[in-house]
């Protein structure tokens, strides 16, 4: 069984996914650094982190929810890397499945009796803000007026009082490394769109 540097598709493929996925990284030059996978695609693993290794660089990477992965960072951006794995063909196969199949789950379509509109919008990081002060920094996966779906690194109760940015918020759901949140007062329709800041 052969081990190269892949893409994580099986084919090449303009297609996409956005999936946001906690992981710790490291390497002889960088100790132990946090990175959140943004997305996965024929060209490989988005990640975003503030530490940028450089590109060439040889990581070890453990995502929750997929384990440990040799990869090779092949472009670098602001606060961002695009990595390829350092594996075989068929363990780069089960990867691709097993995110796109959490990407299809963190993006499940709005039940039906949802009448809003759900947006991304550009600026995705958030802080979410607990009733005792702490707070937990998150990424907006959508938005819609009456509520917001967030990636968080550790899970949330259903039914906890929380402030989205500067919007009140309570927990309705729970689902794979993220939360359901409605608004204690919804937005205007008319505010719900890419440019949206809570």
């Amino acid at each position: 069984m052969n081990s190269s540097s892949s893409g994580i598709l099986d084919r090449p493929s303009a297609d996409s996914r956005a999936i946001f996925l906690p992981a710790m990284c490291w390497s002889p030059r960088h100790p132990d650094f946090y990175a959140v996978t943004e997305g996965i695609s024929a060209n490989g693993i988005g990640f975003r982190s503030s530490v940028v290794p450089e590109a060439g660089e040889a990581l070890i990477c453990s995502i929750r929810s997929i384990g440990t992965l040799r990869i090779r960072v092949a472009e670098t951006g602001p606060q961002s890397f695009l990595a390829r794995l350092s594996t075989s063909r068929e363990r780069a196969a089960e990867v691709a499945r097993t995110m796109m199949a959490l990407a299809r789950e963190q993006h499940r379509p709005s039940e039906p009796g949802r009448g809003h509109q759900r947006i991304t919008p550009r600026r995705r990081d958030i802080v979410v803000t607990f009733e005792d002060g702490s707070t937990l920094s998150g990424r907006l996966i959508n938005v819609s007026a009456s509520g917001a779906a967030v990636y968080l690194p550790k899970p949330v109760a259903v039914g906890t009082v929380i402030t989205l940015g500067a919007k009140a918020a309570r927990v309705m759901r729970q689902f794979q490394d993220g939360i359901g949140a409605a608004f204690l007062l919804p937005l205007d329709p008319a505010e719900v769109e890419p440019g949206l800041r809570l």
